[in-house]
């Protein structure tokens, strides 16, 4: 195991728990059976409603799934040019996904307050 492979796993851990924190404050803010917005148009529409458990774990368990496979072609990384692109890869994905999850999170709950289905 190389420091590269070590950092990427680390930063990928980072990620993850992120993610479950936020699903974790929005899981016991959320009502239990209440449609979760995940999906909204340009305009600000809603475009999707999910229930409450697939809105809040289809993102965190997709980007655990994207950070097996990752973690696996890195460990397969031969020479310092690769394993640096996989390292930068690996770095950038965690970043985006998380920051994509969060901001779900946040602009769903702020549409169920805005309706009144919660209190922030």
């Amino acid at each position: 195991m190389d420091i590269f492979g070590v950092i990427g796993d680390v930063l990928w851990i980072l990620a993850l728990s992120i993610m479950a924190g936020a699903s974790r404050m929005a899981w016991r803010r959320i009502p239990k059976g209440e449609a979760t917005p995940v999906a909204w148009a340009p305009k600000g529409e809603t475009l999707l409603r999910l229930p409450r458990g697939p809105a809040l774990v289809l993102l965190p368990a997709g980007a655990f799934a994207i950070s097996l496979y990752l973690l696996v072609e890195s460990r397969q990384a031969e020479g310092l040019t690769l394993q640096l692109t996989m390292l930068g890869l690996r770095a950038t994905l965690a970043a985006i996904l998380a920051v994509i999850h969060l901001s779900q999170v946040r602009r769903a709950l702020n549409q169920l307050a805005a309706e009144g289905k919660i209190r922030l």
